[in-house]
């Protein structure tokens, strides 16, 4: 994977910071999704050939035993734990990545990630927060298994949260292909073919396209009433991979992200390093700089907050736009439009679309 630039590294022989170690767990990550699409079909490292029998031992290592059993029960908990045995060696490649790595907390960070609950693990991660322990939570999002079975990019991602003591936090959202970080100081993006890209000034994205949202898959059911306002609504399992993909690497202005762990919230601050604004349908509340999203998350974290559902869009009208849209969908017994005109949302932003 590229080398990190000077930004991320803290220059020539010094010290990561979380930014580096983040980095690191997103280098190592990209190389594992990558070994994981190898393997799918060939079953050995396309760099490194080997013999018959060394392909047949590597893809027994990677099914966890040695022949798929028979029968549609016996299938799919075979299925189950191969993407459990996936997840688990992408934990321990951070693990080893990270060992040994000199870093401003001075202690390898302790990597959270293949066992136990979302709670636990957020519990876990608390513990070391309090007790200023450096630690990296790799938490998968949506489904590994769907994307092993059907490479959809939008099936599965990972939310990592870096904490190094005395430091605000480090998020980065790791799709199969993409990398995108982010903290208070800056924001940058990895790719296999471009290497690492700092994201600064204008967010770097394409022009948007009005036709489209990002909704949970959980909301496929309302998918007719949203394309009264939305023409192509999009249902993707994994809201963060495809918040990553078509709103910050893409074209569509808005999406609507359920509440989620908030080990598994890292596109939050994510988004708003890259020039996303965070509207919180609920309370209203309004995260617009990487350093208000970073504090919010480490409130949750602490357990001093809990997160709600929340709208990332690249404008405020957007993101007013869908919020109202959303609400009058819930209350639609209470005779709200869902249809109301643009011009009834005049006085949100004081002045008349009308007459723009």
């Amino acid at each position: 994977m590229h080398d990190l630039p000077e930004a991320l590294s803290n220059g020539p022989k010094q010290p990561l910071g979380a930014g580096g170690v983040t980095a690191h767990v997103c280098g190592t990550a990209l190389q594992m999704f990558d070994a994981f699409g190898r393997e799918k079909v060939y079953g050995q490292d396309m760099d490194e050939p080997l013999t018959q029998d060394e392909q047949d031992e590597k893809v027994f290592a990677l099914l966890g035993q040695r022949y798929i059993p028979p029968g549609v029960p016996s299938q799919d908990a075979h299925e189950e734990a191969q993407a459990q045995a996936c997840r688990r060696r992408l934990v321990e490649a951070v693990e080893e990545t990270l060992y040994g790595i000199e870093n401003e907390g001075g202690q390898t960070p302790a990597v959270l990630g293949a066992d136990g609950t979302p709670e636990e693990r957020e519990a876990e991660f608390r513990a070391h927060v309090r007790a200023e322990q450096p630690i990296v939570s790799v938490s998968f999002t949506g489904s590994l298994r769907r994307w092993l079975s059907t490479n959809d990019t939008q099936a599965t991602s990972i939310s990592v949260t870096t904490y190094i003591p005395g430091r605000p936090f480090y998020a980065a959202q790791v799709t199969a292909d993409t990398a995108l970080l982010s903290d208070c100081s800056g924001s940058w993006r990895l790719t296999r073919k471009d290497g690492w890209l700092a994201m600064t000034g204008e967010p770097v994205v394409a022009e948007e396209d009005p036709n489209y949202v990002v909704l949970p898959h959980s909301m496929m059911d309302s998918a007719s009433r949203m394309r009264r306002h939305y023409p192509e609504p999009l249902f993707p399992f994994d809201t963060s991979s495809a918040v990553a993909q078509a709103v910050l690497g893409g074209k569509v202005p808005v999406a609507f992200h359920l509440t989620e762990p908030v080990l598994n919230s890292a596109i939050i601050p994510v988004a708003t390093g890259h020039g996303m604004i965070v509207l919180f349908l609920d309370s209203g509340e309004l995260l617009e700089k990487p350093w208000e999203a970073s504090r919010h998350m480490y409130k949750a974290v602490t357990g001093e907050q809990s997160f709600g559902d929340f709208i990332i869009a690249r404008d405020l009208w957007a993101a007013r736009r869908i919020s109202r849209i959303l609400k009058n969908e819930a209350h639609a017994a209470e005779d709200l439009d869902p249809l109301a005109p643009f011009d009834d949302l005049d006085d949100d932003f004081g002045f008349d679309f009308d007459d723009a």
